[in-house]
């Protein structure tokens, strides 16, 4: 088994975004008042808030899911085509959504930047990336009538 294996690579991010989002569903209304410092989250203000972050967790939840279901149904190049394409656009997603929301609303201004869990994301990102560029010219398993099921 080859390091830059693209199977591999992709069910181990779709397991980091899957358990690490879903890790952090009991505590939203602290990672809310962490996030939306500043403000006085109290009553209605609070749900509001803890709201965007449970959306957020199952966005990225679900986006894991995904990810591995695709490293599980897929071959080949194909495999490697549609990681590319599902990684770049889980990385611009929810960086386009934090950016949004920070420069519009002030979120996570306070926070002092991102969490270390980003930065272990963002490098399992890019070596998946890599892995799947890697094996983007990889020739599909042929078929073969000869062998039955």
């Amino acid at each position: 088994m080859k390091f830059l294996n693209a199977r591999i690579w992709l069910i181990v991010f779709g397991i980091f975004l899957l358990i690490g989002s879903l890790s952090g569903i009991g505590s939203v209304e602290s990672e809310a008042s962490k996030q939306w410092d500043g403000v006085d989250l109290t009553g209605r203000t609070l749900d509001i808030a803890a709201s965007v972050e449970v959306v957020w967790v199952l966005n990225v939840a679900l986006w894991g899911a995904a990810i591995i279901a695709i490293a599980l149904l897929m071959s080949g190049h194909s495999l490697a085509r549609v990681g590319v394409v599902a990684i770049v656009t889980v990385l611009l997603s929810q960086l386009m959504v934090a950016g949004y929301l920070g420069v519009t609303y002030n979120y996570g201004q306070s926070a002092g930047g991102p969490p270390w869990q980003f930065f272990i994301i963002l490098a399992l990102a890019i070596v998946t990336l890599v892995a799947c560029i890697m094996n983007w010219k990889q020739k599909p398993a042929r078929w073969d009538a000869s062998v039955s099921d």
